[in-house]
């Protein structure tokens, strides 16, 4: 592990601890009893992970968690995602219009293709209010990528309305879990068992702009677009 994502670990681990005390501290996702039929919708840039590393976070993390909490909404393989870079939060209705979507595949269109791609290495779990995520380390050239794109956002008109815990440093993260209700201390304790396993690593080769809900939720999920990042 590199200085750099010793770093982010550190600032993840921060953030998770301020969460637990104060969830205006960043923007979370309200806990739902129904993540399937979830009518909010967001709008938001992703890579989806490799079917054999979404296969192996199955295998080896969500099965064993499904045992304890079963109602508990865990993510289908197929859904499973880094997300690159927001554009509009969760809400019903959406805060994004037509317009705004076309304005984000033209961005799309031409930023991606000068950048990337980009390795994110799964190292840990993060335990946020109303859900699991595995941290996906990240480069400080990734980092660079992250910030031009939200200033490319801001010229477009289409500035990303998610508040983050720090500006400092930009996190990567896959969510795996949403709590349907309050996690038993069973439930938690294996994730503290858990709290520092690897994965796969990841070489994200392109960017997709979707809408979706809260789950990720193959029936609520359209992807309109996707675009390959830098060809080398």
């Amino acid at each position: 592990m590199t200085l750099y994502q010793q770093k982010q670990i550190v600032l993840m681990r921060q953030m998770e601890d301020s969460l637990a005390k104060n969830t205006a501290a960043s923007t979370i996702v309200t806990m739902q009893k129904d993540y399937v039929n979830d009518p909010q919708l967001c709008l938001t840039c992703v890579s989806f992970l490799p079917k054999n590393t979404a296969e192996t976070i199955q295998t080896q993390l969500l099965t064993a968690l499904a045992t304890i909490e079963p109602a508990f909404y865990y993510y289908p393989v197929q859904s499973l995602h880094v997300t690159i870079q927001n554009i509009r939060v969760i809400n019903n209705p959406p805060h994004f219009s037509a317009a705004d979507i076309a304005k984000a595949q033209q961005l799309l269109l031409n930023f991606i293709p000068s950048y990337g791609p980009f390795v994110f290495e799964f190292s840990g779990i993060l335990r946020l209010p109303t859900s699991l995520a595995i941290i996906a380390l990240i480069t400080p050239e990734y980092d660079r990528f992250i910030r031009a794109f939200r200033q490319a956002l801001v010229a477009a008109g289409i500035p990303d309305d998610k508040k983050y815990f720090t500006d400092e440093i930009i996190f990567a993260n896959t969510t795996i879990c949403r709590y349907t209700h309050e996690p038993s201390q069973e439930f938690f304790g294996e994730v503290e068992k858990r709290k520092q396993t690897s994965f796969d690593s990841m070489r994200a080769q392109e960017v997709s702009l979707i809408q979706t809900n809260a789950g990720a939720h193959p029936s609520k999920m359209k992807v309109l677009c996707t675009y390959p990042f830098r060809q080398i």
